[in-house]
């Protein structure tokens, strides 16, 4: 390694590394608003566990010296000494990391914290580097058969896609993806614009991902750099073709999840296709992301939140199969046997990542230590997992929060100097504005029901009024029903005129309030006629009391006419079958009684 390559490889190396930053924005991006510090915390703490897990074991198992093909016996936590041996593993250690990181989208909004972190340790020191040496340390088996993944279609992107799919599988559904009527719920991506920028790093940092693979600067490396630029470009072209097939808008998460299909499908044939063949592969390579996704999530109802098997494991499948298809036939090999050998390697991964996957996450559910509560997954993991808030998150929850509740004396926390503090002062001044509407109207109502359900000129119940007072009461047999009703009171009205009336049904309604007792009810039933409801199951107990006020009321002077006369008609509930109509008509029989029989009496039914 001359001063060249290996500035090369550090360049390169230092441009994997941003991959990190790429797939946390983009994941921050696409998952909601209450997970998205806890997806970003993943993508650092993967990157924390798994270069130090490599560095003590992956690397060893993955390029050191073996004698069956099968894993690595030494370069177990290197000491630095080897200074070429050094930039190996920083730039190795860079694509462990990537692996790891996949494998956090696939798991995302439901995965407990400390779970990741187990992950990410089992996977960067065993699973990663045991399919790493077969298929890249030069006496894997898999390489000896001339397996050819040259950045890491499968090694890479292919295997934590398998490793996700057995982690989604095991974990669940995300709470209420899947609706009991069939259909599917689309979880809005909580910043569009985080996406497309995480694209565009991921972009920039793909060209150290494949050009860096050659591990040597020298004019090869222009075309890995233009093949990986041609087919991420066609990528991002086939998912809008695919928008216009479908007859949609640029949908931001297709098109950008389409350039990435592309970046992860050359990458395995990057060094050996062409130009035309890697745009071929890009193009195709959105097809296969879109419609693989499409199969997952409504023939299998796997939610895999970032599409992560579709984009990493089938493109990542498709490119590098396409390389056994198109590449340059390897010496002594038939082009039917190269393709044999690329798909070999390809079953091959899936079975070993996605088994060690399953046993993975199944042993990690059967302690408990895989999937949050329900509980925390509603409110969310930035909370629940960290005990991290995002002001808006917030400020948005307590604006529900009164919208459930209909609390306007709650007010929203106006945190100083701050976007959402002007948006929490402006919402407390509309809470304001609301009260004050709210008790125009709860006045307004009041007055309203007082129109509705009392008597404008007596002021005690109207008919109506009665209705709404005893509909929720069970009357029979507990009362017993008086129709009161003046004596000749048309000849008032006519003599004296209705102002002279009115003041008589006022006076009369005012001293019978005044002598009934506080569990009786009294209502105008309309004209000259009143109802008594008295609370007793004794018709001797209420004929008395009506006796009572019939000589009150026949001693009372009123107004200009002095003195007036009322007959009274009192029935009871004879069953607690009866209804309210049916005494009332033998109450008023008993009151026809008592007129026929010379008014100013009490009769009973």
């Amino acid at each position: 390694m001359n001063n060249m390559d290996l500035l090369w490889i550090l360049l390169c190396g230092f441009l994997v590394f941003m991959m990190q930053l790429g797939f946390a924005l983009v994941e921050t991006g696409t998952v909601r608003t209450k997970n998205t510090i806890n997806v970003a915390m993943k993508n650092l703490i993967d990157t924390v566990f798994s270069i130090i897990f490599f560095w003590i074991i992956g690397f060893g198992i993955m390029f050191g010296t073996d004698n069956f093909g099968l894993i690595g016996h030494n370069k177990f936590l290197i000491d630095g000494l080897d200074l070429e041996e050094n930039a190996i593993f920083f730039f190795q250690a860079m694509f462990a990391a990537t692996a790891i990181t996949i494998i956090s989208g696939a798991v995302a909004e439901r995965i407990k914290f400390t779970s990741y972190i187990v992950v990410s340790i089992i996977v960067s020191a065993i699973i990663y580097p045991i399919f790493g040496h077969w298929a890249w340390n030069d006496t894997g088996w898999l390489k000896e058969l001339g397996f050819i993944d040259f950045a890491g279609s499968t090694v890479v992107h292919s295997l934590g896609a398998w490793i996700g799919l057995a982690g989604t599988i095991v974990l669940g559904p995300r709470l209420g993806k899947f609706k009991k009527n069939g259909k599917i719920k689309y979880f809005a991506p909580s910043n569009h614009n985080f996406i497309v920028f995480g694209v565009f790093i991921l972009f920039f940092a793909w060209f150290g991902f494949n050009a860096g693979s050659l591990l040597k600067f020298n004019f090869s490396v222009t075309s890995i750099l233009l093949n990986t630029l041609l087919s991420a470009v066609f990528g991002g072209f086939g998912a809008w073709t695919i928008t216009l097939y479908n007859k949609e808008k640029v949908d931001v998460e297709l098109f950008s999840f389409g350039i990435i299909a592309g970046l992860v499908g050359i990458t395995a044939g990057c060094y050996e296709l062409t130009i035309a063949q890697s745009a071929f592969v890009g193009f195709v390579s959105a097809y296969v992301m879109h419609y693989g996704d499409q199969f997952l999530v409504k023939k299998l109802k796997i939610d895999d939140p970032l599409s992560v098997v579709s984009i990493h494991g089938f493109a990542g499948v498709w490119g590098t199969i396409a390389v056994g298809i198109l590449g340059k036939l390897p010496e002594n090999f038939t082009r039917v046997h190269f393709i044999y050998v690329q798909t070999l390697g390809v079953v091959v991964a899936f079975v070993f990542a996605f088994s060690l996957g399953l046993i993975l996450f199944y042993f990690l559910f059967r302690i408990n230590l895989l999937r949050v509560s329900k509980k925390h997954e509603v409110l969310g993991l930035n909370r629940s997992e960290h005990n991290a808030k995002l002001p808006w998150v917030d400020t948005i929850e307590s604006i529900v929060n009164i919208m459930k509740t209909g609390n306007l004396q709650k007010k929203i926390h106006e945190e100083r100097d701050t976007e959402v503090g002007i948006v929490a002062k402006f919402f407390n001044h509309l809470l304001v504005i609301l009260r004050d509407k709210n008790a125009k109207l709860t006045t307004s109502n009041n007055n309203l029901r007082t129109k509705a359900y009392y008597d404008a000129l007596t002021g005690i119940h109207n008919r109506r009024g009665l209705y709404e007072r005893i509909k929720d009461k069970i009357l029979n047999p507990n009362y017993c029903l008086a129709i009161l009703d003046i004596d000749k009171f048309k000849l008032v009205n006519d003599t004296y005129g209705h102002d002279v009336g009115d003041e008589i049904l006022k006076e009369l309604a005012n001293s019978v309030s005044k002598k009934i007792r506080q569990n009786d009810i009294f209502a105008r039933w309309g004209g000259e006629e009143f109802i008594l409801l008295l609370k007793t199951k004794d018709l001797q107990v209420a004929e008395n009391i009506a006796e009572k006020l019939r000589i009150d009321i026949s001693k009372t002077e009123f107004p200009t006419v002095k003195h007036i006369t009322a007959s009274f008609g009192i029935s009871s509930f004879k069953n607690s079958e009866q209804s309210f109509e049916e005494v009332f008509k033998n109450a008023d029989k008993a009151l026809y009684q008592a007129k026929e029989n010379g008014r100013n009496r009490v009769f009973t039914f």
